[in-house]
This record gives C-alpha cells, structure tokens and sequence, in this order.
C-alpha cells in the first residue's frame, strides 16, 4: 500500500540529521504518498509541502559543500547567501514547511484511520501533531534569540531532543500502519512469523493494546448511540 515506504523514507527525512539523506527522504516520502492517494485524496496536499521542504535542504546541503572547500585546498567565496543570518532565515522557514506538512499529513493520516476503525492509530496522529508543534515553536524561539544574540543553548537542546521524539513517535504510528493497515482483500491474510524472536513480542503487544483500544471505541460508540436512542 505504501506504509512501508513511507515508514523508511520518513526515517530518513525527519530523524537522520543530515541533509543529504533528506532529499532521499523527502522523494520517498512523497512517492508513498502519491500512492496512498488512492485510498484517500488528503494524503497528496501533503506532498506538495515537500516541495520547499527539498529545497531548504539543497540549500543547506549547498552551504555544507561550500564550507568544506578550505579542507582541499580551496578557498571558500564568501557569499552573504549563505552566511549565518540567512541559514537561520532558511532553518525557521523549514521549520514551519515542516509543521504545515505535518498538520496535513497527519489530519489525512487520522482520517483515514478512522474510517478503518484504527483509533489507536488516529489518536496517535492527534498527539503527534501537537508534539511537531511544541518542538516547531520551541525551535523557532531558539533560532530567533540566536539572531538576536540572546541564544540559550538549553532551549536549543530541548528543541533537538524534542525532534527526535516527535520522530521516533510518528515512526512507531507508520509502523502500526504498515501492520494494520493493508490493501483490500488482504485483510484476511495470515501474518508472517518474524525470524527475530522479540519482533513477535512486540507485534503480539501491540496487537493486544489495539485490540483494547478497539473495544474501548466500540464500547464509547455504543453508549452513544444509546443515548441518542433515550
């Protein structure tokens, strides 16, 4: 369907840190994306976020090469294009490329679960979006109060380590789509034993907190429409 390809392009665009294998994220990103699509039209306003996102990362990616010319012998031109307060200006408009993407993503990621009876899975895309928000905000402050010459190397730290939570957990919700998430008519297909012994453990967890979360819905689902009733 896709998942899997999303699950290992997202990995390596939002928790590699290094802009090379960004744009190799970015590309697999949109090209799963362009093939869910098919199951729900909001996933391809997604992709066209990645766009600029590609380009602040060629950007950045620029900047890299030009700064390592002394190391061969070369002098470096020194250009304002990419001087510190520009690479700033590019970091916080990729910050908020990085939000708007998310926010659309994840609204057609939640969406989609939810016609699937998933709501473990959209309610972990709820809680994923506020998390890219908190990080977004605290990362724009950061960089902002740099410029300013006012930089806290606290704040910088949290706003990194709250990247790499946002993005570990959107990776544990993609990778819960690409279990429970399948092309029709493979739903009834049989899963195939993994040949690492606490894989299956963790695929036997999750199933059974899914399976709770399910029952919770169900169970909300028919108290509400038993008070419609009365």
């Amino acid at each position: 369907m896709g998942f899997g390809i999303l699950f290992l392009a997202y990995f390596l665009a939002f928790f590699v840190p290094l802009s090379y294998l960004h744009v190799i994220g970015y590309a697999g990103v949109a090209w799963a994306l362009t093939k869910l699509k098919d199951y729900r039209p909001a996933f391809m306003q997604a992709v066209w976020w990645l766009i600029p996102l590609g380009a602040c990362c060629l950007y950045h990616i620029a900047g890299s090469v030009i700064g390592i010319l002394p190391y061969f012998g070369i002098a470096a031109p020194e250009l304002f294009l990419f001087g510190t307060t520009v690479t700033a200006v590019v970091s916080i408009i990729e910050c908020v490329l990085t939000l708007c993407f998310h926010f659309v993503f994840l609204r057609a990621l939640r969406g989609f679960a939810a016609e699937l009876e998933l709501p473990a899975i959209a309610k972990r895309a709820d809680w994923g979006l506020w998390l890219v928000g908190v990080q977004s905000s605290t990362y724009v402050v950061a960089l902002a109060l740099e410029l300013a010459g006012m930089g806290l190397q606290l704040l910088s730290l949290i706003a990194f380590l709250l990247q790499f939570a946002w993005a570990i957990f959107h990776m544990v919700n993609l990778f819960s789509c690409y279990m429970y998430i399948c092309p029709e008519g493979d739903e009834d297909m049989e899963r195939k034993p993994s040949r690492i012994g606490f894989v299956n453990d963790i695929r036997d967890k999750m199933d059974e907190r899914d399976r709770l979360a399910r029952e919770r819905e169900a169970a909300a689902r028919q108290t509400r429409n038993k008070k419609k009733k009365k």
